[in-house]
């Protein structure tokens, strides 16, 4: 059961270029929706645990920042490049850098 748990995050990550490039939009309004999906996830997730300290408040903030540009990027690519073009060169470089 905990395989099937741990595999939500691929699947959705997965589906997610392929649903974004069918909505269409301006990257602008893809960043809009996928910041306020997660900040209603970790919305939830904060009632469910309260488990929040100030330290990984400012530095869940830095790293969503960070996010937000990367996705942003990812997202102008699939408009100039197409999803199809752009998952395969943005999963091959993460295998690169990874350890």
């Amino acid at each position: 059961m905990n395989i099937l748990i741990a595999l939500i995050p691929a699947i959705g990550w997965g589906i997610q270029p392929m649903i974004i490039s069918k909505m269409g939009g301006r990257e602008t309004n893809q960043i809009l929706g996928t910041g306020l999906g997660a900040l209603l996830v970790g919305l939830v997730t904060l009632l469910l645990t309260n488990m929040v300290t100030g330290a990984a408040f400012w530095m869940s903030l830095l790293s969503g920042a960070f996010w937000v540009i990367g996705q942003t990027g990812q997202y102008i690519s699939f408009n100039r490049i197409g999803v199809s073009k752009t998952m395969p060169l943005s999963t091959g470089f993460q295998l690169l850098v990874l350890p």
